[in-house]
This record gives C-alpha cells, sequence and structure tokens, in this order.
C-alpha cells in the first residue's frame, strides 16, 4: 500500500492508499522509498516548534497539518500575507521542507485555500469573500463532501460550492436531513470554529533564521539576548513562569542540536533566562557557525508571588521590567530596547 505520493506520482494515478501492483502498473518507473515514521515526526515536531514561534495559538490536526490563530499578531508579523511568506521561509530555512499556506477568517476557508496552489503555494482569502471565492470550486473542497455525498448532490445538480450555496433548503433537508443546511453554510465559508491548541501552553519560544551563517560568540549572544527579550515579555504577557529553558541551534546543513537548563527558580525575567540560554550557547557553539538560533522554555506554570524570593539584583530588575512593560503595552513590543540590541544594529 502506498503511503504518500509526489507530485509527479500523482500525475499517473498513484495516490495514497493505491496497492502497489496498481500504482507499478500506472506508473512503471515508480520509485519505492520505505516509510520512516520516525523521521516523519521528528521532522513534525521542528515545524510545529517554527509555527509556535509564529502564534502562541497552533492547533496541530495531524503529522502535517496544523492551524495557527494570528489574531493579535499584526504588530509582529504585518498583513496575513506577510506572516504566510514569512511562516513559509521559516519553515524552508529550519527543515528544507517547502509548505502551503491557506489564509482566511474561519479555519474551513483557510484550509482549502491552503490546498488551492500547491505545492509551496500562498493563497489568502479577504475577510467578507469567501462566498465568492468557493462559489466556482467544486463541493468536493469542502471537507466531509465525500465521493457519496457528491454523487448524491450531482443527482441534485449540485456541483459547484456556489450551487451548494444556493440550493433549496428542501432539497438538502430531505437528502441530508439536518445536516443539509449546515452543508449550505459551509459551502458560504461560515465557520465559527475556534483554534484549539489542546489546553495549556506547554512550551514558548522564538527562532531566528539568519541569511548568513553565523560563528561569531558575540554575534550569537546578542541575537540570543534580543530572542530571550521576546520570550520573557510573551510570558510575563500570559502570566507564566518558566523553569526550563532550551537553546536551539541549527548548522546550514540543517543539523539540529538541542540543550536544556532548568532554572534554579522558576522565572518570568530575561535575565535568568538569558543567562542560563548563554551558558548553553558557550558550551555548545564552540567556534563553529549556524544558520538558525532559538531559545524556548517550557514547564510553564501560572505566576505566583515571586517576589518575595527575588534577590536584590532580580528585584531591581522586575521593578524596571514592569515599567518596560508598561511602554510596551501602550506602545509596542518594540518602544523598549536594550541598549546592546540598538548597538548590535546601528553599527
Amino acid at each position: 500500500m502506498i503511503c504518500a505520493a509526489s507530485y509527479e506520482a500523482r500525475a499517473f494515478g498513484v495516490r495514497a492508499a493505491t496497492s502497489v501492483h496498481v500504482a507499478r502498473a500506472r506508473c512503471p518507473d515508480l520509485v519505492l522509498i520505505p516509510p520512516r515514521h520516525d523521521r516523519y515526526s521528528d521532522v513534525s515536531r521542528e515545524v510545529m516548534e517554527v509555527l509556535g514561534g509564529w502564534s502562541p495559538i497552533v492547533e496541530q490536526v495531524s503529522v502535517d497539518e496544523a492551524y495557527l490563530d494570528l489574531n493579535g499578531t499584526e504588530q509582529l508579523h504585518g498583513s496575513l500575507e506577510d506572516a504566510g511568506r514569512g511562516i513559509r521561509a521559516a519553515v524552508k530555512s529550519a527543515t528544507g521542507l517547502t509548505i502551503s499556506v491557506g489564509g482566511a477568517a474561519s479555519k474551513l476557508v483557510a484550509k482549502i485555500a491552503a490546498g488551492a496552489e500547491k505545492p509551496n503555494g500562498l493563497t489568502i482569502v479577504a475577510p467578507g469573500s469567501e462566498a465568492a471565492w468557493l462559489a466556482p470550486r467544486k463541493v468536493g473542497v469542502i471537507p466531509g463532501i465525500g465521493p457519496v455525498a457528491q454523487s448524491v448532490l450531482r443527482e441534485l445538480e449540485i456541483l459547484t460550492c456556489g450551487d451548494l450555496a444556493n440550493a433549496p433548503d428542501d432539497h438538502l433537508l430531505r437528502r441530508f436531513g439536518d445536516r443539509g443546511p449546515d452543508l449550505k453554510l459551509l459551502a458560504r465559508g461560515i465557520d465559527d470554529t475556534p483554534v484549539d491548541d489542546g489546553g495549556e501552553r506547554k512550551s514558548l519560544g522564538r527562532e531566528m533564521t539568519l541569511d548568513d551563517d553565523i560563528a561569531d560568540p558575540e554575534a550569537l549572544e546578542t541575537l540570543l539576548l534580543g530572542l530571550v527579550e521576546s520570550v520573557a515579555y510573551s510570558l510575563r504577557s500570559e502570566g507564566l513562569l518558566a523553569r526550563t529553558v532550551t537553546l536551539k541551534l541549527k548548522d546550514a546543513e540543517f543539523q539540529s542540536i538541542t540543550r536544556q537548563v532548568k532554572l534554579a527558580q522558576p522565572s518570568d525575567l530575561a535575565g535568568p533566562i538569558f543567562e542560563a540560554a548563554r551558558a548553553l550557547l558557550e558550551k555548545t557553539a564552540r567556534g563553529s557557525a549556524y544558520r538558525l538560533i532559538g531559545v524556548s522554555t517550557s514547564d510553564l506554570g501560572e505566576e505566583e508571588q515571586l517576589a518575595l524570593f527575588d534577590g536584590a539584583a532580580q528585584a531591581r530588575e522586575r521593578t524596571i521590567t514592569a515599567a518596560a512593560d508598561t511602554m510596551r503595552r501602550k506602545y509596542g513590543e518594540d518602544a523598549i530596547t536594550r541598549a546592546r540590541l540598538l548597538e548590535e544594529t546601528e553599527e
């Protein structure tokens, strides 16, 4: 049985679930590769880590599919189209894989849009244009309308989403029961299902793919500091504390290195998180050049009255950080930046 097929093989009629005998008959030059499920799972985790850097709410629905809620991230990522391009580039840089991205106001339309221009596609459906965008497309693009339902709809001369959206209710009720009116809503792109991240957040991190390989320790430290600042701010914004810090590095050959350490005390401050990450960097980098650097925090818990246990240095940092966060909430996350990061930018 074929588990998955390349686009070249699909051109010959080879699909997932096709028997090997039939697949060879349809495509005599077919090359079969044994599945590597462990590798697929590893790469899937890498992709989801990348997606987690773009949104705090990621719903993974399969090994190669996920939904992201990008509401409220416009200041960070720009328009939906900008974010889509950025996500494709980030996944490509981190894993070497191409992905297709669909953007829309609902999960339903986003999913259909993601499949509209494969491979390596980017399709954005503007809010309010869903029904018009779906209208000329075959009803089979709607998840849940399989071959049997399509056959019934053909008998009713309903071939496109536009046909379905305008179909008489009594016809649909008679053939599909109570589900009939729901099909009309889907054909218009109406779907209020929220993106579900499965419960409490397990980790929070940021990573950066570099234009060129960087080996300079100070440059890597500066990049790491910027990532830590962003992670720490997100922790505080969500009222979370982190116990574990993980450093991620990836070289130009996509070889990934991860190291982690537990903090002596859960924290949401950049200071202790950066010191832990920097120590990992010093032990790991050793003059090698890297194309990607990232930091993530895990073992997350809700904020407690940590100020009671802060030392003098952390108490001072907490006071300064609280004032800085007030400015960030008012003027944006980039309103307050460490001098070291500004110096690096100006050089």
